[in-house]
């Protein structure tokens, strides 16, 4: 049975830190709680076992993930700039790994479930990812991708972060993309 990790990104309540807040008080951290139990519920229905954890200490995600021993982690994200701001990102560690094949799956689903927000990506390589340093990326053991939802920033992408059906559709695309994953590994 494969061991996903999810990590909804920021502290858990948002205390101390929520992440990012729209511009009709959303905050990111309770999106990314919602968005990642569900995506939870779906992967364990696929028979995955899950393990869901949200802190604020970025040392401490790691060290959940890699001593429960994890196949694969997800940590979710909104991204925030900018009222006019749009799109999903997909963040990897630098230089390929099973984390871009990850990336890939899943942002094919998200991108089919969401043809409307663009995908933004580093299209110089190909990949629909993109490559950084991120702490999370590179501290733990399995393959692991940062997603970034949509602009919490943005108040059309806002308003479908916070809804309900707009939560239920990232999850289960992300959900989907990870099993496909999964199958591709078989």
């Amino acid at each position: 049975m494969a061991k996903i990790f999810i990590n909804f990104g920021h502290a858990p309540n948002g205390d101390p830190d929520p992440g990012a807040i729209g511009p009709s008080g959303l905050r990111e951290s309770d999106v990314n709680a919602d968005v990642g139990a569900i995506a939870a519920d779906d992967l364990c229905a696929a028979g995955c076992e899950v393990m869901t954890y949200q802190s604020d200490d970025l040392q401490d995600i790691c060290d959940k993930a890699n001593e429960w021993g994890a196949d694969a982690v997800v940590s979710i994200h909104c991204n925030s700039f900018s009222e006019t701001s749009t799109g999903m990102e997909i963040y990897t560690s630098r230089g390929y790994t099973r984390a871009d094949d990850l990336a890939t799956l899943i942002m094919s689903q998200m991108e089919g479930d969401f043809p409307q927000l663009p995908v933004r990506a580093d299209w110089s390589d190909g990949d629909v990812d993109k490559e950084a340093g991120l702490y999370v990326l590179i501290h733990t053991d399995a393959p692991a991708v940062l997603v970034e939802l949509a602009f919490i920033s943005n108040p059309a992408e806002e308003s479908i972060l916070g809804s309900s059906n707009g939560k239920r559709m990232f999850a289960s695309a992300i959900a989907r993309g990870v099993t496909d994953y999964l199958q591709e590994m078989e």
